[in-house]
């Protein structure tokens, strides 16, 4: 016959372990709760029940962190539960059985990479810094309001438009499991959650400033720094692309780099032309690079420089130069080209746009007027700076440099 009695305090921690056995003692003050004992002499409460003929052991929680009052109140509550037709053992092994959100992301990531998405590598660095919060909770367990508090915290400590990325990331990942999944009894938290009021972004290095950027380029230590700098400015190209430039990519002869559609943002192959600045510089490092593989090799796991944050900000320090982010380099090129009279369509071919609207008028351009823009614009640049040929402020000698 099971044991029985009075759950109390003081009986309750009388109870002593039998040594190979879990016994079982049931309290008389509520039906179906029961306190569990291991040979090693934890104690649990459960509450045991019979549920559509199958016995179901429903744990409640350990003695030494639930009350006794609070045990009796929670057995009720399961037994009523059940007598409603639900089943909270069941519950708990679906509970079990269901998908972290880290699970959940890595399906996603798996799912991008087959498809070719190009942003990959920036969500996998997003889920990585921002996202640990969450990543072992079940999807079930991620609420409206903790991404609330989880995005205004990015807001604060990365700033808002960085929050707003992670937030659409969120939203990303969980309509990839409801769509594509076909999860089922799971809803998208992110999903009405107000992001922060974002402005476009205007900054470009302005003429006064030309001058002062190149100097500092010229006292740069890092060669690959300098260069892949200047080269940013010159070709007006995304840094992911620039930084994965091989030469394979590059052909001097023609003055093009030709940038493969699986690199491409828009997926699309994008011919960009290599004005003679650019020419120049990339003519110095093939000379001392030997003109293969990398056209900025690294030593990380991609084989290529990855993060030039470090020796941009330094670079910004020395020209006085605030607010400048490396993509306004981007932006740079094309406000110049702007200045110098050349058409939008042109600028948009060269620097890989792509859109409904400007896909057919890009598509009919020759590459000669969009290779004439990007001398117009390098050429407005270097008088900007006051220069002739990058070589009067960007030292040539053919000597590697290190990192």
């Amino acid at each position: 016959m099971a044991q029985k009695m009075q759950f109390t305090k003081a009986r309750i921690e009388a109870l002593e372990p039998v040594p190979g056995k879990r016994i079982t003692v049931y309290d008389e003050g509520q039906k179906g709760l029961c306190i569990r004992i291991t040979p090693a002499g934890a104690k649990a409460f459960y509450c045991v029940r019979k549920v559509e003929g199958r016995v179901e052991w429903i744990r409640i929680g350990g003695a030494d962190a639930v009350k006794i009052e609070a045990a009796r109140a929670r057995a009720a509550e399961i037994i009523n539960d059940i007598a409603r037709g639900i089943n909270p053992a069941e519950q708990k092994r679906k509970k079990k059985a269901e998908m972290a959100f880290s699970d959940l992301f890595a399906a996603w990531l798996k799912d991008g990479t087959v498809k070719g998405k190009k942003s990959l590598g920036n969500d996998d660095r997003n889920f990585r810094l921002h996202l640990q919060s969450i990543a072992q909770k079940k999807l079930s367990d991620i609420t409206r309001e903790h991404l609330r508090k989880l995005h205004c915290n990015i807001s604060t400590a990365s700033g808002k438009y960085q929050a707003n990325r992670v937030l659409e990331l969120i939203s990303a990942v969980f309509n990839f499991g409801i769509n594509v999944l076909d999860m089922a009894g799971i809803n998208n938290p992110a999903a009405g959650i107000k992001a922060n009021r974002e402005e476009s972004r205007e900054r470009r290095l302005h003429p006064d400033e030309m001058p002062r950027f190149f100097e500092a380029l010229a006292t740069e230590p890092n060669r690959d720094m300098r260069d892949y700098f200047v080269l940013s400015l010159l070709t007006g190209a995304r840094r992911s692309n620039l930084l994965a430039m091989t030469w394979t990519e590059v052909n001097l002869v023609r003055k093009t780099w030709t940038i493969p559609g699986p690199k491409a943002k828009s997926g699309d192959t994008i011919t960009v032309p290599l004005t003679t600045a650019a020419i120049e510089v990339l003519e110095n490092r093939k000379d001392i690079m030997g003109g293969k593989g990398w056209v900025f090799p690294g030593n990380g796991k991609t084989g290529h420089l990855v993060e030039p944050k470090t020796a941009w900000k330094r670079l910004l320090q020395r020209a006085d130069i605030e607010d400048l982010r490396l993509h306004d380099l981007r932006r740079s090129l094309a406000s110049f080209q702007i200045d110098a009279g050349v058409s939008l369509a042109v600028i948009g071919k060269g620097l890989g746009h792509h859109s409904q609207q400007t896909t057919a008028v890009y598509a009919r351009l020759a590459q000669d007027p969009v290779a004439d823009a990007w001398q117009k614009g390098t050429d407005a640049i270097m008088i900007a700076a006051d220069l002739k040929k990058t070589a009067e402020v960007l030292p040539m000698k053919k000597t590697r440099s290190h990192a």
